[in-house]
């Protein structure tokens, strides 16, 4: 694992956490290529919306609160950073 993958990995670790009502249950992948940054926070799926938040003002916020902290670690990379939640795909969500 690279060092700037493994700084955010554990940032965001740090930021999720406390948002969450099961912090044990948080897990972030963080990968690097060429010109991305990509980071898949996968928590349980009752924590989803309070991640993701009201319009997607939360998870917008994080999104900000990470490239800044990308950015100061790394100055002379210029990766964008993106991130995703990761939802359950056995979740019980019916489609009617």
């Amino acid at each position: 694992m690279n060092e700037m993958s493994s700084y955010l990995k554990n940032y965001i670790e740090v930021v999720i956490k406390p948002l969450v009502d099961n912090p044990d249950d948080v897990e972030v992948f963080a990968s690097v290529s060429t010109k991305t940054v990509i980071v898949q926070i996968k928590v349980e799926k009752t924590d989803c919306g309070k991640i993701i938040g009201k319009h997607g003002r939360t998870i917008e916020s994080i999104k900000v609160v990470c490239l800044a902290a990308k950015n100061t670690q790394f100055p002379n990379d210029s990766r964008r950073v993106v991130l995703e939640v990761l939802e359950d795909e056995n979740s019980d969500f019916s489609y009617k």
